[in-house]
């Protein structure tokens, strides 16, 4: 899993991601193309992000599964977590991963705006349900 932007990071390194976590609010052209290429993007929808969904979902063509925070519907899934990071956490344990390592998610970042700081606590409180060690 990577999640949102650093997918585009690692994708320019010349490392294709297996399955990238995004609210699609990083998404790149470069998304397309690991899309097509096999990465499957795992969307994540919420009232925030109606206009880039009706943007982007329609130009995948290779594997997407969407899911969302409330009740899920059909072929919409909920495992969980709160921003593009822990909820990538959440999937990969939800699919049974045997490992999780997360790289570049600063749950302690100061400098982010206070809105960001307070989703990044309440992320790292989902992952202590998981018994995630941060």
């Amino acid at each position: 899993f990577a999640a949102d932007a650093a997918a585009d990071r690692l994708f320019s390194k010349g490392i294709r991601p297996d399955i990238v976590s995004t609210d699609l609010d990083g998404c790149e052209d470069s998304f397309l193309e690991m899309n097509r290429a096999g990465t499957i993007m795992v969307v994540h929808a919420h009232g925030d992000n109606m206009p880039l969904l009706k943007s982007w979902i329609p130009r995948f063509e290779g594997p997407l599964v969407l899911t969302t925070q409330s009740r899920p519907i059909e072929r919409v899934y909920n495992f969980g977590g709160f921003t593009d990071g822990d909820r990538a956490v959440f999937a990969a344990d939800e699919l049974g991963a045997a490992e999780i390592t997360l790289a570049g998610f600063d749950l302690d970042d100061k400098d982010v705006v206070p809105m960001k700081h307070g989703k990044l606590m309440i992320a790292r409180d989902l992952l202590a349900l998981l018994d995630f060690k941060i």
